[in-house]
């Protein structure tokens, strides 16, 4: 089943933050894609709220009592205004002509998909590092010209406001099959006002691309979401309360409490300066050194 979650995130549904209480024995879960925006979302009852899917968009967190589920790792539909594509390796071959295996990742062009259709970059979509305007440079992988080529690594990209998209890929471009992209992150990202925090929504290894010049990668490559809670969002555990991290990678920066954090197949890295009391079972969890 496909999951329309939001990373960063904010998707057409927009709901100011709130009070939610579950009673004891019931499970409520919101629908996929809603945000919570502004402010902080409580959740009161001994019941379930099921998060998965929802963005806390500016959002704290604080649970009083019973649990929160938030679950990650299927293939879902991310908004975000900033976006990375950051390759880490290239196709092995020959050093020197005509393969120049080594000396960098090229293509012609980078493309988003929605619902299995192109998605075309929003007028004004602009290239935020690298020599934009260069020959070859970062602009050169969204022109929309086959001809053309972004040679430079990563390739990011301001949208100028928030684009949704569930897969993306990119087409070879006219030479140096060992420039090709064998393995890279994908990532999307919030501009808090100081930085651009950037979080993960996809990664590959060891992918072969056509030898074909000037050809889409042969497949497109989903989205996924790994960290469910914004970097910056504050998190309440309290002592009645649960939250439960299925499928997921999580860094948290801001969480108190002491209540119970449950990990299912989940990380979780604690960043130095939390004033979280309570314990955490199952899964991985590196607290921060003292």
């Amino acid at each position: 089943m496909k999951v329309v979650a939001a990373v960063l995130l904010a998707v057409a549904c927009v709901v100011h933050a709130e009070t939610i209480d579950v009673p004891s024995g019931q499970t409520r879960k919101v629908e996929p894609g809603q945000r919570f925006s502004g402010g902080k979302l409580v959740k009161t009852g001994a019941g379930v709220l099921d998060l998965s899917g929802a963005a806390l968009a500016n959002t704290g967190l604080e649970i009083r009592e019973g649990t929160v589920r938030l679950a990650g790792g299927g293939a879902c539909a991310v908004s975000t205004r900033f976006m990375m594509f950051k390759v880490s390796s290239t196709r092995p071959g020959k050093k020197g002509a005509p393969e120049y295996a080594g000396s960098g990742s090229q293509f012609s062009e980078f493309r988003l998909y929605l619902d299995g259709k192109p998605l075309p970059f929003p007028e004004g979509t602009k290239a935020i590092m690298g020599p934009v305007g260069a020959r070859e440079g970062p602009d050169k992988g969204i022109d929309g010209n086959l001809k053309t080529k972004c040679y430079y690594n990563p390739l990011a990209l301001d949208f100028g406001r928030e684009v949704t998209f569930d897969a993306y890929s990119f087409v070879t471009a006219n030479d140096a099959i060992g420039r090709d992209p064998a393995s890279w992150t994908m990532s999307a990202g919030m501009d808090d006002g100081f930085r651009i925090l950037w979080q993960e929504i996809g990664s590959v290894t060891d992918f072969v691309a056509p030898t074909a010049r000037f050809t889409e990668a042969g497949r497109t490559f989903p989205v996924s979401l790994s960290d469910a809670v914004p970097f910056n969002c504050q998190v309440t555990v309290c002592g009645k309360g649960r939250l439960v991290l299925v499928d997921l990678n999580e860094h948290l920066e801001r969480v108190d409490g002491n209540g119970l954090i449950v990990l299912e197949r989940s990380t979780l890295e604690l960043q130095p300066g939390v004033k979280f009391a309570g314990s955490v079972c199952g899964g991985c969890v590196k607290w921060p050194e003292k």
